[in-house]
């Protein structure tokens, strides 16, 4: 078995990667258009979060992309405060625009990756973390 990562992706080729593809990546009906089940994956996942959590009021979204999941969710629940992160500042831009055009609750952004980002412990009614790549070192 092989187990070498020779050749697999860095944060800063993903970043780049994300960086030049937020439209593609803003679309709601379709979600992430590479990944053929993403409206019903972020369907089962909002329906679970609010299933689980009847009343959220702040929700981490960790890689939220151009906000698709948090979007999502504020079908179902509104108002929602959120920290939004991602490696990506053009998505986290449209994910504020996006969030913030139908949200009144407070929107906070961090732009990093999600493993060294200084987050506070406590406070979220749900986290998300859907389509996250874990880059191993």
């Amino acid at each position: 078995m092989n187990t070498s990562f020779d050749g697999k992706s860095t944060l800063e080729d993903i970043q780049h990667r994300f960086d030049n593809n937020v439209d593609r990546f803003s679309n709601l009906e379709t979600g992430q258009s590479a990944t053929m089940d993403a409206p019903l994956a972020m369907e089962l996942i909002t329906k679970a979060a609010v299933s689980c959590t009847p009343k959220i009021r702040k929700v981490l979204d960790i890689g939220c992309g151009a906000g698709n999941n948090t979007l999502k969710l504020l079908q179902y629940t509104s108002p929602l405060a959120c920290d939004l992160v991602d490696l990506s500042q053009p998505m986290l831009e449209r994910a504020h625009a996006r969030i913030a055009a139908i949200s009144s609750g407070t929107i906070r952004t961090f732009q990093g990756d999600f493993r060294t980002i200084d987050l506070p412990i406590l406070g979220y009614d749900v986290i998300l973390a859907a389509a996250v790549y874990k880059q191993l070192n």
